[in-house]
């Protein structure tokens, strides 16, 4: 654990399988639009750091040609939380994860960035048991860079004293924006040709990290996807 000033976790597929919920729930919110749902799935799945609100906007306005009312943006919020929240509270945890919380908070901060609603991710991680575990949690309108920026900023730590574990290319660009050190949970996503380590679970992540102490001061790490 030395040099290690906080840890940063994303949440969806992540901590928990919760990858898939969300792209069924996109589709069936769209499913009124048959000829279009390919398109809109292809947007949606390639924009992984864009806030919902902002999806549905883009959607509507620049593949459906419909101008996107208050109403709208009501109406499909509702909709998809319905869809979502009682799914990702009850779908499984990462492998390990928990086992990964418990061992590390009483030993360095944890926080958690998302592109989640303040309220959704509040009840989620309330329902789960989580609460205890984090020091502070970053959902919308945070983005990602300006979340760790923040964390750095009230732990007095730089940038290569704190880890950042996100499971897509855009969690990594956020890594990449700020200086902190990258590591990869393997949710499904694509990363690419990469040059940081890729896990399938916790229980590989802690191993790793207990077991490389200059994790943190090296550059490159083994990619372990399996």
């Amino acid at each position: 654990m030395k040099g290690i000033g906080t840890i940063i976790l994303d949440f969806d597929g992540v901590l928990v399988e919760s990858v898939g919920i969300k792209d069924r729930a996109f589709k069936e919110i769209f499913s009124d639009y048959p000829e279009h749902v390919e398109e809109i799935m292809q947007y949606h799945l390639s924009h992984n750091a864009v806030i919902r609100f902002e999806k549905f906007k883009y959607i509507f306005e620049n593949i459906l040609g419909i101008d996107y009312t208050e109403e709208i943006e009501q109406d499909l919020s509702e909709r998809y939380s319905q869809l979502v929240v009682d799914d990702i509270i009850n779908c499984p945890s990462v492998a390990g994860s928990v086992e990964f919380l418990d061992y590390f908070y009483k030993r360095v901060p944890i926080y958690v960035v998302s592109v989640n609603p303040k309220d959704e991710l509040d009840k989620i991680i309330k329902e789960r048991g989580l609460s205890g575990y984090f020091k502070d949690v970053y959902p919308v309108p945070w983005k990602k860079p300006d979340a760790i920026r923040d964390i750095l900023k009230r732990e007095g730590i730089g940038s290569d004293q704190a880890v950042f574990i996100g499971d897509s290319p855009e969690d990594y660009k956020s890594a990449m924006q700020t200086g902190v050190h990258f590591m990869g949970r393997f949710s499904g996503k694509d990363f690419g040709i990469v040059d940081f380590s890729i896990f399938r679970d916790f229980f590989e992540i802690k191993s790793f990290i207990l077991h490389n102490s200059t994790l943190l001061n090296s550059e490159k790490c083994t990619n372990q996807q399996g």
